[in-house]
């Protein structure tokens, strides 16, 4: 088990992810990319051609694929298409429970997400969550990106915490490279539609969650409540 043996009964806190872990916003992430890549000259992509950069903010998504010059339009046309859709980027389902019921129970939690800062207010003001968190993370206050546990131990810092004191909730490989990374038990989100068991199970999550309840139950177990 390694340092994982030294988190049973230690756990204190929860940094979740946010794209495809708190919120169903992938889709419409996808189609807001393509939005400002084609304003700003580019060719349609993929979605998987889009994940291939993610772990990186948008802005330096958008310079890795049009260059320097033509990023700062595509990021003002995506900003722009996600504050339009904001309807269309729900709450995943049972997620609202899990943070009202970790809300209840004053179970410090925090973010780490490889989005900018401004889209990820835009998202989490929509659903009146700013202010449940104890800090969020985003691409620009950290100098690397995800796979770097760097945003993980800004979040720890500001949460008091140990890294072995604390589950990192994410749906995609570089959320479980960074968990372990920072020596943090990694809970690997299944409930995402684009959340692949193949593509996480190399980097040895710690747990497995198939819906965010679990994540509760999790907690619940290892923090000995």
């Amino acid at each position: 088990m390694g340092y994982l043996e030294d988190s049973i009964r230690m756990i204190q806190g929860i940094v979740f992810d946010l794209d495809g872990t708190l919120v169903d916003s992938l889709g419409v992430t996808f189609d807001a990319f393509n939005h400002g890549i084609l304003q700003a000259g580019g060719k349609k992509h993929t979605p998987d051609e889009i994940m291939h950069y993610f772990g990186t903010g948008e802005d330096e998504i958008f310079k890795q694929i049009l260059g320097q010059d033509s990023a700062p339009q595509a990021f003002s046309e995506f900003r722009d298409y996600m504050d339009a859709h904001l309807t269309q980027v729900p709450l995943h389902s049972g997620a609202g429970d899990l943070l009202e019921k970790l809300k209840s129970k004053a179970v410090p939690i925090s973010i780490f997400t490889g989005r900018s800062w401004d889209t990820t207010e835009m998202i989490l003001r929509y659903h009146g969550l700013l202010d449940r968190f104890i800090t969020i993370v985003a691409h620009d206050h950290v100098d690397f990106p995800k796979p770097s546990p760097a945003g993980l131990h800004i979040a720890l810092s500001k949460m008091k915490l140990q890294p072995t004191e604390v589950l990192f909730v994410g749906d995609s490989p570089v959320d479980m490279m960074a968990s372990r990374a920072a020596g943090a038990p990694g809970v690997a989100a299944l409930w995402d539609l684009l959340a692949k068991r193949e593509l996480m199970a190399p980097h040895a999550p710690s747990h497995w969650a198939t819906q965010p309840q679990q994540v509760w139950e999790i907690y619940e177990e290892l923090s000995g409540l």
